[in-house]
């Protein structure tokens, strides 16, 4: 796919339960029916991160929590400097950002050849976002137990130093399959502009 350069992802987490009924409804997801804490990760040719919202509670949408961490924000500035497009799937917004380009599972009847190529295209391109959730989940196995609940922002604390380890053996071990799909062929057509922000 053309001007694709990042890929988009959301990660919910246990979390234990609140005794106080106003706070244990923002963590509470109705669909799944457990408690949560949402964490949005971004994820670049280069494996890394370099863009994320985290520790938000589980009963906000995917959407809403890029919107109120400023990825979006990020995200345009980056559109606008390099064209650089990215791939969501349908628990984002691209209603206001040409910037994204979305896959979902159901087309219309009448959509048109170019819609079902890209579709199809961007379904398979964001397989590298499941790469970078298992690698990151992977690396950091206790992540799949329940949060103890807490009100001082320990889990701010434990998720960033998450993001930045993570970001820390992927540049320096490498170790990673986003960056071994995706980085030699960027590096093979000297796509600068592009690797000057997703590797620095």
């Amino acid at each position: 796919m053309q001007d694709v350069w990042f890929v988009v992802d959301g990660l919910k987490l246990t979390l234990q339960r609140s005794r106080t009924g106003s706070i244990q409804a923002c963590f509470y997801n109705g669909w799944t029916h457990d408690h949560y804490v949402t964490n949005i990760f971004v994820f670049a040719p280069s494996g890394l991160i370099f863009a994320c919202t985290i520790n938000n509670p589980g009963s906000v949408h995917d959407s809403q929590c890029v919107e109120q961490g400023g990825v979006y924000e990020k995200l345009e500035e980056q559109f606008q400097r390099t064209g650089g497009k990215g791939v969501v799937d349908s628990a984002f917004s691209r209603g206001r950002y040409p910037f994204l380009i979305k896959s979902c599972q159901t087309l219309p009847t009448n959509a048109t050849q170019r819609v079902v190529l890209v579709n199809n295209e961007a379904t398979s391109l964001r397989q590298s976002s499941e790469w970078g959730m298992r690698g990151l989940q992977a690396s950091f196995p206790r992540l799949k137990d329940r949060f103890i609940y807490e009100e001082y922002g320990e889990h701010l604390l434990i998720l960033l130093t998450v993001v930045h380890l993570f970001n820390f053996h992927t540049r320096y071990v490498g170790l990673n399959q986003i960056r071994s799909v995706f980085l030699p062929h960027l590096e093979e057509n000297n796509a600068n502009v592009i690797l000057d922000w997703v590797i620095n």
